[in-house]
């Protein structure tokens, strides 16, 4: 049997984040990882390939606007989907390139296998030559991602019914593509493939799109599928589909309604990928959608024993699983440090972008007394010269203390400048705070600071705390 000071199963960014760190502090470190290649989801078909998707379909968009600065536009252009595949590879390689030199660099041992838990001190290898091997594993961290939810009775083929991820499989842009779910993941494919020319219909049981996020963020996507063409049916789900022989589907919806497509994408979730683990055996019982429960130092009901990253089933997010796999390896060797969600951003890469981070309004106002301050893009001079007039900014300030507790962007460059807010957030910044600060001119981050002086406009003379 080998020993190391850390075993990380799972090779994905959480896994690798959790290696690095662990071999930073001094430990000889084992990673297993189920593919010959590094970067899981993140890299090989989810965060990276999504986004060379959204980065063609973005400078379609900005191809309509040449005319104002007098620049000839090519009327009716497309892209080649097989070249954005390939641009999507090449983006995909450079990032494993430098996950594997990373991995060298720090003497890091990699094995290609499938593991699972013998003990709660021991784990088992299957190589992919069938050979098994036992480690010693004193301290282990699980960060072996997720996999995507299929509806019953109709599971996935890669071929007219696809899970995100066979999106990169794809041959050609669909003519007509349905999409189950109005959730972060169907509200960013949807804008893509209508603006490489798809016509996009989305289907979505809720009774709004994007639920979960804050109300006005929603309003605004939906508006926007109406001024692209994309067809929105909201309080309805998928009851069947019917392939024929020209590999066409017709999608039977609870509303009665058959739809025609050559394509259907199921974005209704993911679900952690555990099950292979043998958890019981490590003495770890997981949750209903099998994920692994941890305390705020990433350590599970097995002193030992940490899971970052999608296993947990809380955000789901590449930028997440990094910093909870980092915290879970210095805990593993001794630190004793805490994950802090309350400042911690997402965006989502629709058109507009949407950036978040802290409380949503429905949130805060259950909670208490809060002030919201707003800005309009078409306030900024800079979102007026690059066309983009799109969207808003809105703070959430606490009541008492005008401290921001949350902040929703939605517009140009939304996933960028929300780390601003996120940062005002940790540090418990004021609305005077944010008025004050001095911003480039001309700049869409001006917002901010327009937003807290609306904020301060309604707290009339209220006294902080």
């Amino acid at each position: 049997m080998s020993a190391y000071g850390l075993v990380v199963i799972g090779g994905g960014e959480a896994g690798i984040s959790a290696a690095l760190r662990a071999a930073q502090l001094g430990a000889k470190v084992c990673l297993i990882n189920r593919e010959p290649e590094l970067g899981g989801g993140c890299v090989q078909t989810g965060t990276l390939p999504s986004k060379t998707l959204s980065n063609a379909a973005h400078f379609l968009e900005n191809l309509k606007k040449g005319k104002r600065y007098g620049i000839p536009v090519v009327e009716g252009a497309k892209a080649d989907y097989k070249t954005i595949l390939e641009s999507r590879h090449k983006t995909t390689m450079c990032e494993v390139g430098i996950l594997a030199t990373l991995i060298r660099k720090n003497a890091i041992e990699t094995l290609i296998g499938t593991a699972s838990f013998k003990g709660p001190r021991s784990v088992e290898l299957r190589l992919l030559d069938g050979t098994v091997r036992a480690l010693d594993s004193p301290k282990t961290v699980v960060a072996t991602g997720s996999r995507p939810v299929a509806l019953p009775g109709l599971p996935f083929d890669g071929k007219t019914v696809l899970s995100p991820d066979d999106l990169t499989a794809l041959d050609a842009v669909p003519g007509r593509f349905l999409i189950v779910g109005a959730g972060v993941i169907g509200c960013e494919m949807a804008f893509i493939f209508r603006s490489l020319g798809s016509e996009v219909v989305v289907v979505e049981k809720a009774e709004r799109a994007l639920l979960g996020q804050d109300h006005d963020v929603a309003a605004l996507i939906t508006r926007e599928f109406k001024k692209r063409g994309i067809r929105l049916l909201v309080q309805t789900g998928l009851e069947r589909v019917e392939t024929g022989a020209d590999g066409r589907v017709r999608a039977f919806l609870s509303s009665g309604e058959t739809v025609e497509a050559d394509r259907v994408m199921v974005g209704i979730g993911r679900r952690p990928s555990t099950e292979e683990l043998n958890l019981a055996a490590a003495g770890i019982t997981p949750g209903p959608r099998g994920e692994i429960q941890v305390d705020e130092r990433m350590e599970t009901t097995v002193p030992g024993i940490y899971a970052a990253g999608d296993v947990l089933a809380r955000f789901m997010l590449s930028s997440m699983a990094v910093v909870e796999a980092r915290i879970a390896a210095e805990n593993a060797l001794g630190r004793a440090v805490k994950m802090d969600y309350t400042c911690a951003p997402w965006g989502i890469y629709t058109d507009p972008e949407v950036g978040s981070v802290g409380l949503t309004e429905e949130w805060a106002r259950a909670g208490g007394d809060v002030v919201i301050g707003q800005c309009g893009y078409n306030d900024l001079v800079r979102s007026c010269l690059d066309g983009n007039v799109t969207g808003f900014f809105k703070l959430i300030f606490d009541g008492p203390t005008r401290r921001l507790v949350g902040a929703h962007v939605a517009g140009q460059d939304a996933s960028e400048i929300i780390h601003f807010a996120a940062l005002a957030v940790k540090m418990g910044a004021r609305a005077e705070d944010l008025k004050d600060m001095v911003y480039n001119h001309p700049t869409v981050s001006e917002g901010f600071g327009k937003a807290a002086a609306d904020a301060l406009n309604k707290f009339g003379q209220r006294t902080p705390a």
